[in-house]
C-alpha cells in the first residue's frame, strides 16, 4: 500500500530561482521531483508522486523601474592571491564572478511514496543533511503520514497556500484562437492580467498563471564517447546527451479554496485530489516529462 508523507512549511535558504536558462522565479517543479526521487532512493523506496504547496518565494537582489536585477556573489581565495584570476602585475588581485539568480523558499510537500513503512524520523534525519534547488534546508514542521485513502486529511495538514496546477490547455486554446504560433501565444498569455485572463476563456478561477520548468528534450542520441562528464562514477561507460529546457504554463491555485469545493456535493471537480499529482515520464525516448492529472478534470 502507498502511503503520503507531509513535509509542512519546509524554509530553503539560496535556493536557484534559475528554473532554466531563460526563465527565472518559476516555481521549482522539476527540482521537487528530483528531491522526492532522492529521498525515495534513501528510504529504499520509490514515489508516485508529488503535491507542491506554495508558501512564499523571496527574491535575492534589485528592484528598479520594474527590472530585477538579481545578486551576485564574488569569488574567494583558496590558499593566497596566487590563485586570484588576473594578471599578476595588477595593482589588486580580480575576483572572478560566476552569474546566478538565488531566493529564499518557503512551501510545503506531500510525496506518495509506494511503500506503506516511512518512518518520520528517518525522513526528518534524511532533509536535515540534503539540499533543496542547490539551497540550504534550514526549517521544517512536523512530519506526518497518511494513508493511500486520506489524501485530503494530509492536505488539511498544510491547510493554506497555493496548488500548482497544470495548464498547458490554456496555451493550446490562446494559440488556436488567435492563429498564431506557440512561442507568440506563450508570452502574449503570460501578459494577460486577471480580468483580461478570465474575460478570455470565460472562467472566473483564473487568477495567477506563470512559466516554469517542466522536462527537457534531447538534442542528440546518448553517447559513452565524451570525456569530461561531471559526477560519472565511470566516464567510459556514463551517457551523456545535451538537452534543451521544456517550459510550460502552470496556475497557482488557492488550497483552501480546493479543499472547500472538495466537500461541497454539488461540485465533482476535486473529489479525486490525486488529480493534483505531479509524476515524471518519458513520452517518448527523447523526452522528459513532468505531467499532471489535472487538465481535462
Amino acid at each position: 500500500m502507498s502511503r503520503y508523507v507531509v513535509i509542512p512549511r519546509m524554509r530553503v535558504q539560496n535556493a536557484n530561482m534559475q528554473t532554466n536558462g531563460v526563465l527565472l522565479g518559476g516555481v521549482p517543479l522539476f527540482a521537487a521531483n528530483m528531491f522526492a526521487h532522492h529521498l525515495a532512493r534513501q528510504l529504499g523506496t520509490k514515489e508516485e508522486g508529488i503535491i507542491y504547496i506554495h508558501h512564499d518565494q523571496q527574491r535575492l537582489g534589485g528592484q528598479a523601474y520594474g527590472r530585477f536585477t538579481p545578486a551576485q556573489r564574488r569569488a574567494a581565495t583558496y590558499i593566497n592571491m596566487q590563485d586570484y584570476i588576473g594578471k599578476k602585475s595588477a595593482k589588486r588581485p580580480i575576483l572572478s564572478l560566476q552569474p546566478t539568480a538565488s531566493c529564499h523558499l518557503e512551501f510545503s510537500l506531500v510525496i506518495k511514496f509506494s511503500s506503506s513503512r516511512i518512518s518520520p524520523e528517518k525522513l526528518t534525519n534524511i532533509l536535515k543533511r540534503s539540499r533543496f534547488a542547490g539551497g540550504q534546508i534550514i526549517e521544517f514542521l512536523e512530519i506526518t503520514t497518511h494513508a493511500e485513502n486520506e489524501l485530503e486529511t494530509a492536505l488539511k495538514k498544510i491547510k493554506t497556500g497555493f496548488a500548482i496546477l497544470d495548464r498547458q490547455d490554456l496555451l493550446i486554446e490562446y494559440q488556436q484562437r488567435k492563429q498564431i504560433n506557440r512561442v507568440q501565444a506563450f508570452t502574449q498569455l503570460l501578459a494577460l492580467k486577471a480580468d483580461a485572463l478570465r474575460t478570455f476563456f470565460n472562467d472566473q478561477n483564473l487568477s495567477w498563471i506563470s512559466a516554469t520548468n517542466l522536462g527537457y528534450a534531447l538534442l542528440e542520441p546518448p553517447t559513452d564517447q565524451r570525456a569530461g562528464i561531471r559526477q560519472a562514477q565511470n566516464q567510459e561507460t556514463t551517457a551523456h546527451a545535451y538537452a534543451e529546457p521544456l517550459t510550460g504554463i502552470v496556475q497557482y491555485f488557492s488550497l483552501g479554496e480546493i479543499l472547500r469545493r472538495n466537500t461541497e456535493a454539488e461540485d465533482d471537480t476535486w473529489h479525486n485530489l490525486q488529480k493534483l499529482l505531479w509524476t515524471y515520464h518519458w513520452p517518448q525516448d527523447d523526452i522528459f516529462l513532468l505531467k499532471q492529472n489535472y487538465i481535462n478534470a
